[in-house]
């Protein structure tokens, strides 16, 4: 009888132990939860202020280049401007166009790259949003883990035994006027 009630013993000392480390386990999987939504709210800040910079200095760039050759060619077309002038004006568009500023697609039209740029800017935006959703929905489910293993027989013995790991974590949660500031936010240029 007496090795059944140490066997009973042991049995339940072992399950503390290992109930308790799970504890342990659960909570700092929150943690690290919470702060993988910290590191890509701090991602998405630099690389959209970074992204949203250099996209706008490239269409700059190509608007000055476009609105320079349009000019160039308006002026070699142009039946009262002198036969110096156009040949100035050609000469300065072969500048323009040898110089890498532009690239001449088959039909003799410019193929700008801003297009590709905002592609770009708008595949990060998506992936980096992709990658908080993704970190938010990590911290929640950690919690629920948490939650569950806390509420359920004979896991909240543990909780209640050792107020250390009787912790009350908030779900990841937007108030409303929050949500309607996040719902009119858009990237503007």
């Amino acid at each position: 009888m007496e090795f059944i009630l140490i066997a009973v013993l042991v049995v339940i000392v072992i399950w503390g132990i290992a109930a308790y480390n799970n504890f342990v386990k659960l909570i700092e999987a929150v943690n690290n939860s919470e702060k993988e939504i910290s590191v890509q709210l701090d991602r998405r800040g630099k690389v959209f202020d970074s992204l949203i910079s250099a996209v706008k200095r490239y269409m700059e760039h190509e608007s000055e280049v476009f609105t320079k050759v349009t000019a160039l060619r308006a002026q070699t077309l142009d039946p009262t401007v002198s036969s110096q002038e156009v040949k100035n004006a050609q000469d300065e568009l072969s500048k323009v166009v040898s110089s890498g500023s532009l690239n001449i697609a088959v039909e003799s039209y410019p193929e700008l790259k801003a297009d590709r740029n905002m592609m770009q800017l708008q595949e990060e935006i998506v992936s980096t949003e992709n990658k908080l959703t993704f970190a938010k929905k990590a911290f929640n489910n950690a919690i629920e883990r948490y939650n569950v293993a806390k509420g359920s027989f004979p896991g909240l013995i543990i909780p209640s035994v050792f107020s250390s790991l009787n912790k009350t974590f908030i779900y990841w949660s937007l108030d409303e006027e929050t949500i309607k500031t996040e719902e009119a936010r858009r990237v503007q240029f």
